[in-house]
């Protein structure tokens, strides 16, 4: 089509200098879509989408993108005519798998453009851009679509709050393909994250990875939480540093990684408000599960006198790779003696200054 536009004008092209052209531009696709970490390297994928997007050529689109699996803009600015133009040119191929648009100043109005074809990434960022409630909504029906991709969605500092986080939890109940999930740095505080946790506790939830850091969480919210933690045999990955939860949410969590359900391998807590006391319930706790592989407690309140118990955890627990405790008040005596903890267990890393 776009070739017999320019024949008008030009006169017919040799089939052989059409392919060529046809070549070139997936060469240029393929090597701009490998060099966007930097703006020019951004600037021209994305100028080169615009012409296939007017070209409005469906074979050449599919030629150009069939062997691009990860499409990246993150931190360009994107306006919505931007956001049109890669819904459509995208939503030619079924071969892009990532879609990376983090900090892409996306507002509502953009992903109401991307709308139609999100659901068929794999892979999805759309982490601090300003969604708001509104945005989220529609990124919650592309979850609700029965053919839905999206094995891993990052919506990390977009502006959703607790009124706006029902839509999403109601689909997270269902939806069989979310596997990673971040929600962090946004504004859902203990109704928001009581409505996730719902959710959580559906045995149709299939997500293993749940990022839940800065939401303003407290310990009245993590009874909700912990009782998903508890019963839910998917969820191996759980971040919820940031979060003031202090001894006594802290506490409520411990209870739950009691249970045998929880198979809980990688557990963040840094900067929570855990001070010694709250320690002694989470350590026995972990010393009981046998697939913990990372721990990160750094920014609390722990002291000297909780270095026994996290050495026995240590010691006791094999399956443990690497603990963080930066940022604690242990004195140099404690510091030293945790960090030698690391000679009798090669592979393991205790991460402390």
């Amino acid at each position: 089509m776009t070739a017999r536009g320019l024949e008008e004008l030009l006169g017919p092209f040799p089939h052989q200098t059409t392919c060529r052209v046809i070549d070139w531009v997936k060469e240029e696709v393929k090597r701009q879509s490998g060099n966007t970490r930097c703006e020019t390297g951004k600037r021209s994928l994305l100028n080169t989408l615009h012409y296939l997007f007017e070209s409005q050529n469906r074979g050449l689109a599919q030629a150009a993108l069939g062997s691009v699996e990860t499409i990246s803009f993150r931190k360009m600015t994107l306006t919505p005519i931007d956001c049109v133009v890669l819904s459509h040119v995208i939503g030619l191929c079924d071969t892009i798998k990532h879609l990376d648009l983090e900090d892409c100043r996306i507002q509502c109005e953009g992903i109401q453009r991307l709308g139609p074809g999100l659901h068929k990434f794999q892979e999805l960022g759309l982490g601090r851009n300003k969604l708001g409630d509104s945005g989220v909504k529609l990124v919650s029906a592309a979850l609700k679509n029965p053919e839905c991709k999206i094995q891993k969605l990052w919506l990390r500092n977009v502006g959703l709050t607790d009124s706006g986080a029902e839509d999403l939890a109601s689909v997270l109940s269902t939806n069989q393909s979310l596997m990673e999930l971040d929600l962090s740095g946004n504004e859902l505080e203990d109704s928001g994250v009581k409505l996730v946790s719902a959710a959580l506790r559906n045995p149709e939830c299939k997500i293993q990875k749940l990022l839940l850091s800065e939401l303003g969480l407290t310990d009245s919210g993590a009874e909700d939480l912990a009782s998903a933690l508890g019963i839910n045999p998917s969820l191996t990955e759980l971040d919820l540093g940031s979060n003031k939860l202090g001894d006594s949410g802290v506490k409520l969590l411990s209870a739950a990684l009691r249970n045998p359900e929880c198979k809980i391998q990688k557990l963040e807590l840094r900067n929570v408000g855990l001070t010694d006391s709250g320690a002694e319930d989470l350590v026995s706790a972990l010393s009981t599960k046998r697939s913990l592989m990372e721990l990160e407690l750094g920014l609390n309140s722990l002291t000297d006198r909780s270095v026994p118990i996290l050495s026995r955890l240590i010691l006791t627990l094999p399956s443990l790779e690497w603990i963080m405790l930066w940022g604690n008040p242990f004195s140099e005596i404690g510091k030293n003696e945790l960090r030698s903890l690391q000679e009798p267990r090669p592979g393991l890393r205790v991460w402390i200054l």
